[in-house]
């Protein structure tokens, strides 16, 4: 049954949502996140916002979460403000 599609979201590797404990501690959570939007097909990935923001921006701060409010560029405006202080 190969139906050719992606199980995968093509960040998953360095996505740091995947990778790192640090950007969600609750493991459970950590964990639907990666049901619902990394191990998906297109349609998922193109509703995570970490998706979106790497392929706007080219790199994904973080703070941000697959399901956070805002834009790439709100969140852009926020990761300057923090390197700004």
């Amino acid at each position: 049954m190969s139906s050719g599609a992606q199980l995968y979201c093509p960040n998953f590797k360095t996505c740091m949502l995947v990778n790192s404990p640090d950007v969600v501690k609750d493991e459970n959570k950590k964990n639907m996140y990666i049901t619902a939007y990394c191990m998906r097909d297109e349609n998922a990935w193109n509703k995570c916002k970490r998706y979106i923001t790497k392929k706007e921006l080219n790199f994904c701060p973080d703070f941000v979460l697959p399901d956070s409010p805002g834009s790439p560029s709100d969140f852009i405006n926020e990761f300057d403000k923090n390197i700004n202080f």
